[in-house]
């Protein structure tokens, strides 16, 4: 599934920037959208290109983008949660969950099925443990990840309590126009690098599937000390 994620992930990417771009020039000729093959081909082949230069060359590049995507979106939700409803924080009361569980019964938990993107990631997590210490990641993702994808979260959850209608594109709807295409910028980024971590994740279970024999024989070159 991991592996598989790793081939997904930028497409994935892409057709998330593509939905940004539609939001704001919704009159833009289908035509124009050709040119998105080529710029995630672009993308791609930089990627692979990166990675050549190994794990520790290639972290020391992305920390700071995704650094400022966390930061990004923990403001954006601070903001929506201030000024659409500020009493989402109540959201994060589990007697609100055993409440919808029960009163929607199977229907609930079917629909917990859309919530799975806020834990898609975890699985690439841990393949990058390989890469990383268990240290840093608990740190990281206790102190920065986690905190910062709460609050956005509860803002993209304040915002669709006052704008039910925009459900489908709720997040770059909830952006500020001032800093949109700032936060679409940086967005962008942090998807590819997201990508990047999948793929560099890809490499390091398929390195342990060919040392456990689970895997067909293929040339490891490893690229960082």
């Amino acid at each position: 599934m991991a592996i598989g994620d790793g081939i997904l992930t930028l497409a994935i990417a892409v057709l998330s920037a593509v939905l940004g771009v539609k939001l704001k020039f919704t009159g833009l000729h289908e035509n124009m959208f050709n040119y998105v093959i080529i710029i995630s081909c672009v993308i791609l082949v930089g990627l692979f290109s990166l990675l050549h230069h190994g794990t520790h060359t290639v972290a020391f590049m992305f920390a700071p983008i995704v650094t400022a995507w966390l930061l990004c979106i923990g403001g954006i939700g601070t903001y929506n949660i201030i000024k659409w409803n500020p009493h989402i924080f109540h959201a994060l009361s589990p007697v609100y969950m055993l409440k919808f569980l029960r009163s929607t019964g199977i229907e609930g938990w079917v629909s917990l099925g859309g919530v799975v993107l806020s834990i898609t990631g975890v699985e690439a997590m841990f393949a990058d443990l390989g890469h990383f210490s268990t240290l840093s990641m608990k740190i990281a993702f206790t102190f920065l990840v986690y905190p910062c994808l709460v609050v956005a979260y509860l803002g993209e959850a304040a915002f669709l309590s006052r704008h039910h209608e925009d459900i489908q594109r709720s997040f770059y709807k909830a952006i500020p126009e001032p800093i949109f295409w700032p936060a679409f910028i940086v967005a962008t980024f942090a998807a590819m690098i997201g990508s990047q971590a999948v793929i560099s994740a890809t490499f390091s279970i398929i390195s342990q599937c060919c040392a456990l024999n689970c895997f067909p024989l293929v040339k490891i070159v490893h690229t960082s000390k």
